[in-house]
């Protein structure tokens, strides 16, 4: 039986969240029974990958074009996570040549709180054209999924988002001394949040990973129990979060943090807010924390300082949390997806 050729229209040599999910599920899929086709950048890493791909060279604006021609033309499925970065005309010759094409939401469409989905396409009409074209349009949470059904014609059973377990070491948190932050360093992340945090528990390291344009001003505001890392590479992101106990993410306007996985794969459980539907993946005391607001947090961290054994027993359940979301396992239901668009599902 000939195997399906996939093509993943993300950059996997380039570091952004959609273009990890694509070297993920290349890295997943059963070699098997898929071939893999996906892109790479000239300003990206330089290293093997387990897909076959088209490197953009420079002009990167004229060449990202002949690598998705190049995918389309070799294809048999195609998945297209970067919504406004992929051309108009890549999904109407996916029509003209009837392969079919999905696509995952990971972020809310309406959200007024960050550039929605509605204003990067510059208007609902040319949104809704664009999703037109796909034979399936997943959400990755189903929080996602009921708040874009109204808006844009979605399947109702959610297409999950995994994590590389096997990265990161794991470990059981024992006492609260060091709390982390990864992410970008944007006004929607709310970071002043974590600095203010910071202030109320000088006797807690706070580490902050990601770089981004608020990062002057916060380290202007910082107390000195904050540190700023940066960018880090995995192997240091991981040497942080054996120094670090629970992640605070104060962010209020989220798809599904792939962070709070990566956390929990090293045994550190997250606090994060009720806004976007953390309930549905996340139990409250159980494997995480969830606060309806910033007075919440602050008893939730009284509550770790006072209670070892409240925060071990959550770290031990983050594990088993991020253990369920192994790609591994989650890889199976993006195969059969895929067979199902193969065989006109």
């Amino acid at each position: 039986m000939s195997k399906i050729k996939v093509f993943l229209g993300g950059y996997i040599n380039y570091t952004n969240a959609q273009n990890l999910n694509c070297r993920a599920v290349a890295e997943y899929l059963d070699k098997d029974k898929f071939e893999v086709l996906a892109l790479t950048t000239h300003f990206g890493r330089s290293e093997s990958f387990e897909a076959n791909t088209f490197k953009c060279l420079k002009p990167f604006s004229f060449s990202k074009h002949l690598g998705f021609l190049w995918g389309m033309l070799n294809s048999d499925v195609a998945y297209f996570p970067k919504h406004v970065d992929t051309p108009l005309w890549v999904l109407k010759l996916a029509k003209l040549l009837k392969k079919p094409v999905f696509t995952t939401i990971e972020g809310n469409v309406t959200d007024l709180s960050k550039p929605n989905l509605i204003a990067l396409f510059g208007s609902e009409n040319n949104m809704k054209n664009h999703f037109s074209y796909f034979k399936q349009v997943f959400g990755i949470t189903r929080f996602l999924i009921q708040e874009t059904q109204s808006v844009i014609s979605i399947n109702n059973i959610p297409l999950l988002l995994g994590v590389n377990v096997h990265q990161f070491n794991s470990k059981i948190a024992q006492n609260l001394r060091s709390i982390v932050f990864v992410g970008g360093l944007i006004k929607r992340k709310r970071i002043d949040e974590f600095l203010l945090l910071a202030k109320f528990y000088p006797q807690i390291n706070f580490n902050i990973i990601g770089n981004g344009p608020e990062r002057d001003n916060l380290e202007k505001n910082a107390s000195s129990n904050v540190v700023f890392h940066g960018e880090l590479s995995q192997d240091k992101i991981d040497a942080i979060f054996q120094q670090s106990d629970i992640m605070f993410l104060p962010s209020k306007s989220e798809g599904f943090p792939k962070v709070i996985l990566e956390a929990a794969s090293a045994g550190i459980p997250s606090v994060v807010y009720n806004s976007y539907g953390a309930s549905k993946w996340m139990k409250h005391r159980i494997n995480g924390f969830i606060a309806n607001d910033f007075n919440e947090v602050k008893s939730i961290i009284n509550e770790l300082l006072n209670d070892s054994v409240s925060l071990q027993k959550s770290s031990e359940n983050a594990v088993k949390l991020a253990k369920r979301f192994d790609w591994k396992n989650i890889i199976i239901d993006w195969e059969k997806v895929i067979v199902n668009l193969h065989n006109g599902q």
